[in-house]
């Protein structure tokens, strides 16, 4: 039982260390169905009709060069916008969401009719039940995150990312994947993906990373038991996701997504030698969102 509380101890260290590291169809006329005057028309790549079930319908297909010209008009939206936002007066709202599942792989398989196709396979944290066990049940009590708020007329400079800039986002064009646009009856909903795998260089552009250096001092409250290799981290699948007023371009959320597989290995000392080495890794996802209202609480209020 001491063997096993300890496994549990050690896990909760590597889970540590990783928080810490994680530092549109375009047409020749407008269609919509609302009676909002959109401010800058952008091409979108699904239309803004719904099926019973309220998921978008996509009813147009894009050449390569057709989407690469959207994504290159959305992108510079995208740009435009969210780096006016630290001259702003606005009550900003930050949450911080974190989650670990197990790493998935993608394989090319024949289907039925002998055509290939993709598949998704799970693959567990390790060949070790005493670290599943630890990380299924240290996870949800190891990702908690409080949020945070800036006061309407707070300075934003140090509030949002990247901390410190007077920018937000000096990502370029080269750094994205696609950039994608969905207009509904009054928002924007534009997505951001980056190219897989993402540099570290490339999403500190525009996400605030942590500190590798804390998360490595980390190690030492458990060096009686375990040594931890320093892990290895691949970024895949990494969004920005801004949600705008479709009156007047003013964002009012972004969204910050980070998928992360992570591998690294632990080996037992002490006690716990006889765990040998056990390889690790899993799927991180690291969320945090920013609501802002550039309502003034100190403006009179309209009188209805």
């Amino acid at each position: 039982m001491k063997k096993a509380i300890s496994v549990l101890v050690c896990i909760s260290v590597i889970i540590s260390m990783v928080l810490v590291f994680s530092g549109c169809s375009f047409e020749e006329e407008e269609t919509t169905t609302t009676t909002v005057k959109v401010r800058t028309p952008l091409p979108t790549d699904i239309t803004s009709s719904y099926d019973e079930d309220g998921s978008l319908l996509t009813d147009t297909e894009y050449t390569p060069e057709k989407l690469a010209a959207n994504t290159a008009t959305i992108f510079e939206y995208f740009n435009i916008h969210i780096n006016e936002l630290k001259g702003i007066k606005a009550g900003v709202s930050m949450r911080h969401d974190k989650s670990i599942g197990k790493s998935e792989i993608t394989k090319t398989v024949k289907d039925e009719n002998g055509n290939d196709t993709e598949e998704t396979e799970s693959i567990p944290y390790s060949e070790n039940d005493y670290v599943n066990t630890a990380i299924d049940s240290l996870k949800d009590m190891m990702l908690n995150e409080p949020r945070e708020d800036a006061e309407y007329g707070d300075d934003l400079k140090d509030f949002l990312p990247v901390k410190g800039e007077s920018y937000v986002s000096s990502l370029t064009l080269g750094d994205v994947e696609s950039a994608t646009c969905v207009d509904s009856e009054s928002e924007r909903t534009v997505t951001v993906t980056l190219k897989s795998p993402a540099l570290p260089e490339t999403l500190e552009k525009a996400y605030d990373m942590g500190n590798p250096d804390d998360a490595l001092a980390e190690f030492k409250k458990a060096e009686k038991y375990i040594t931890v290799e320093k892990p290895v981290l691949t970024y895949l699948n990494c969004q920005i996701i801004i949600r705008a007023d479709l009156e007047t371009d003013e964002i009012t959320s972004i969204e910050y997504i980070k998928n992360i597989d992570v591998k690294t290995s632990v080996t037992g000392t002490g006690s716990l030698s006889d765990i040998g080495t056990v390889p690790v890794q899993f799927r991180y996802r690291d969320s945090v969102s920013y609501s802002l209202d550039r309502t003034d609480p100190s403006a009179p209020k309209e009188i209805k």
